[in-house]
């Protein structure tokens, strides 16, 4: 489903139910939480967080589809914008950042 189809079905179920702006932002904060406990319970207890982790990002972007949408944002504009940021930016991260990075995933993604 595409960014702007999906952001306006967000906007349809939460019609009525929606959050203030700053609680949008908060609700977006919380469900970030909830993704870096995942993480905490994969690489630190080594446990099987798959479903759970798939979940809660898929609460992130709900979440965040909503603080665009109560700031009247564009979610679709907004990753338009950021991938062009990133073309920009991406070559020069590679080259400053590429071989210290690779050489971290192979310590630490096992």
């Amino acid at each position: 489903m595409e960014l702007e189809r999906l952001q306006a079905r967000i906007r349809e179920l939460t019609e009525g139910i929606e959050h203030p702006r700053v609680g949008a932002a908060l609700a977006l904060a919380e469900e970030c939480g909830e993704v870096m406990r995942c993480v905490l319970e994969r690489e630190y207890y080594g446990k099987d967080i798959g479903a759970d982790l798939a979940d809660e990002v898929g609460d992130v972007l709900i979440a965040l589809l909503e603080v665009c949408d109560r700031y009247g944002l564009s979610a679709a504009e907004c990753a338009t914008a950021a991938v062009a940021k990133l073309e920009r930016k991406a070559p020069e991260w590679r080259k400053e950042l590429g071989d210290h990075l690779q050489d971290l995933r192979k310590r630490m993604d096992r």
